[in-house]
């Protein structure tokens, strides 16, 4: 868990703050803060992002967004079969925000606060939690809208001494990882169910905007047949059944008004 020194240590956060913050891609803004967290001593990292939470549930795990320094597939898996629902830091995240301990989870533990079906699920992946780390769950500014982390540090290293580190770096990290995950917010989401062409994309648009449809058939030069084609296409990418949800949903996950090289990237 070594950590570079003053004044190094400032200028590299500044820069990497920077350079998060002017990422054109989200693979960009998290390749950056995993590097990042690194040098702080956190070598697994999990990050997850949703617009459609509902009360404690994430909604459709495939509108979601993972990243994660583990194989995908496996973290993807983890929340379509509900596991992380059971999960005692999964309810942490949802109820708090800000940092926290793993540490947290065994004291809730001995203090007799963990429910059944935490400690049914702590024991069913009992083997797999042999590391130390943190969680950080973010401030997001509307109820359907949630996003969180977990770092880990390397076998071997304790709690005790994580959490000593992070007495002294935990604004540095918090304020890198926040910076991601804004970022991330503001860049377009390019999830497993949705796959926009640039015909449905600009339908949408032009219906958020409050055009008719005979007025997109006008901007478009299109068919009223070919535009109801597009935004019929456009609901079923996006999985919803109105106009209005399919407008909703292409907002909240950044899908419109985006611009010709984010949109070729989001395709």
């Amino acid at each position: 868990m070594g950590m570079l020194v003053e004044p190094e240590r400032n200028k590299v956060v500044f820069h990497t703050l920077r350079s998060i913050a002017e990422a054109c891609e989200i693979e960009e803004a998290w390749t950056l803060t995993v590097e990042a967290l690194k040098r702080y001593g956190f070598e697994r990292v999990n990050y997850g992002l949703t617009r459609s939470k509902v009360g404690s549930n994430i909604g459709d795990p495939g509108d979601a967004l993972f990243l994660s320094t583990h194989a995908i597939d496996a973290v993807r898996a983890h929340h379509e079969n509900g596991t992380y629902r059971h999960m005692p830091e999964y309810r942490w995240v949802i109820e708090n925000t800000g940092a926290c301990s793993w540490g947290w989870i065994e004291a809730e533990r001995e203090a007799g606060q963990l429910s059944d079906g935490e400690l049914a699920a702590l024991e069913q992946f009992a083997a797999k939690r042999k590391r130390a780390g943190y969680s950080i769950s973010f401030p997001d500014g509307n109820d359907r809208c949630k996003g969180a982390m977990g770092m880990a540090a390397p076998r071997g290293v304790s709690q005790d001494i994580v959490d000593a580190l992070w007495q002294r770096v935990g604004d540095e990290v918090l304020a890198l990882c926040n910076m991601m995950h804004f970022r991330i917010c503001q860049l377009p989401l390019r999830v497993p169910n949705v796959a926009l062409t640039s015909r449905q994309r600009e339908v949408l648009e032009w219906l958020a905007d409050g055009k008719s449809m005979q007025d997109i058939c006008i901007l478009t030069g299109l068919s009223l047949s070919s535009v109801e084609k597009h935004l019929r296409k456009g609901q079923d990418a996006l999985g919803v059944e109105t106009t209005a949800q399919a407008v909703a949903k292409a907002s909240f996950l950044n899908q419109i008004f985006i611009g010709e090289n984010h949109a070729n990237a989001a395709s």
